[in-house]
């Protein structure tokens, strides 16, 4: 069998059925918002799927995968995941959804030496798309509970100026002060 052509020209298909994996791991109502709604603007998260499913998709089917063009295809749906409400192996699962679908598009010919090698080089390269997925997850959370902490300091900030209890939160711990200070500078006796 000669497989170029014939993923070429099934293309279409095969990549629809990743990105229909990827869209069923949302909630319902979801769904069909992703799948129908064309307009990049009005649906951002179905528009990233599908180009980041799309270029994925080609890079699989390399017999060598472009690591930065797997690295520039990843980021913005691992990003959009890594925010959502995902557990880890829930947000990178789908990686491993294009095995079963080129294996049972490729089913009648299992026994061709040619699609038994394809298919073991896909399962290579989605354990290599896995190991950069995890690592841009990993930097996305990172990032995430780094905000969190900055935000939860900034709060806690105002929360202390605000009852007086501080004037400004140095760059070490904060130094309490004693009752009866208060944040207004001294004013000298007249």
């Amino acid at each position: 069998m000669d497989l170029q052509p014939y993923l070429e020209e099934n293309r279409r298909k095969l990549v629809e059925r990743w990105i229909d994996a990827v869209i069923t791991t949302y909630p319902p109502d979801s769904v069909g918002f992703f799948k129908n709604t064309r307009d990049k603007f009005a649906n951002p998260v179905g528009s990233t799927i599908k180009r980041s499913i799309d270029l994925l998709f080609t890079e699989v089917i390399k017999e060598k995968m472009d690591m930065a063009a797997v690295q520039e295809a990843m980021d913005p749906i691992v990003r959009l995941r890594a925010v959502q409400e995902f557990s880890p192996s829930q947000a990178l699962s789908f990686l491993f959804s294009i095995k079963p679908i080129l294996q049972k598009s490729l089913e009648k010919n299992l026994s061709d030496p040619a699609v038994d090698r394809f298919l073991r080089d896909v399962a290579v390269h989605t354990d290599e798309l896995m190991l950069t997925a995890i690592d841009i997850y990993s930097k996305c959370r990172e990032t995430v509970f780094l905000l969190r902490i900055n935000q939860a300091k900034e709060s806690v900030k105002k929360l202390l100026i605000k009852n007086n209890l501080i004037c400004e939160i140095p760059d070490a711990l904060p130094v309490h002060k004693p009752e009866n200070e208060t944040c207004a500078p001294k004013m000298g006796r007249s």
